[in-house]
């Protein structure tokens, strides 16, 4: 049977032979341990960095998409002022059907979803380029009463809305949606 000191014996023998081991192969131990070590820290910082930069990414894309909104709105209150001083000069000469060929025409244009013309004095639709919506009364009172051009988002429709004024007196209120993209 074996005593006691010769398990300890036995139990420091193999412990020392690890022991010595490690002391013996201590720059192999060292330098696995370094590159352990650097393998994590780079591990690590490829992490942050991929993190920084999708934030950065996402963050470019918001903009760039704000810059664009911007410009598309610009470019539909200016199109829609062209557009309105067509209407004026086709309305004052009390010509309609030249009216409902301009809608015609614009309303095939990309992005554009309807075009209406309200009258001003007494709000309803007088012409647009969906037919049920004529002689219907327009809803929006802050529209009717501007006289500049306003822009405002709904959902993923852009609504420009332009004055049409007469000589003395504004004549309706031309009414242009458009999906953004």
């Amino acid at each position: 049977m074996a005593t006691k000191n010769e398990i300890q014996s036995e139990k420091s023998v193999k412990s020392g032979k690890f022991g010595t081991y490690i002391m013996n192969h201590k720059m192999i131990f060292f330098l696995l341990l370094a590159l352990i070590a650097v393998f994590l820290w780079a591990f690590i910082k490829t992490t942050i960095m991929k993190n920084k930069f999708e934030k950065q990414t996402l963050e470019i894309k918001k903009q760039c998409e704000n810059k664009i909104d911007s410009i598309t709105a610009q470019q539909m209150e200016l199109t829609s002022k062209t557009f309105a001083w067509a209407i004026r000069s086709e309305i004052t000469r009390d010509n309609k059907e030249q009216v409902n060929q301009f809608f015609a025409g614009f309303i095939k244009e990309s992005g554009v979803i309807k075009i209406q013309f309200v009258d001003a004095i007494s709000s309803k639709v007088l012409l647009s380029t969906d037919k049920k919506d004529e002689g219907s009364m327009f809803e929006d009172k802050i529209a009717l009463l501007t006289n500049n051009t306003i822009h405002f988002n709904n959902d993923s429709i852009l609504h420009v809305i332009t004055p049409v004024m007469g000589l003395n007196t504004k004549l309706g209120v031309l009414v242009i949606q458009y999906l953004k993209k």
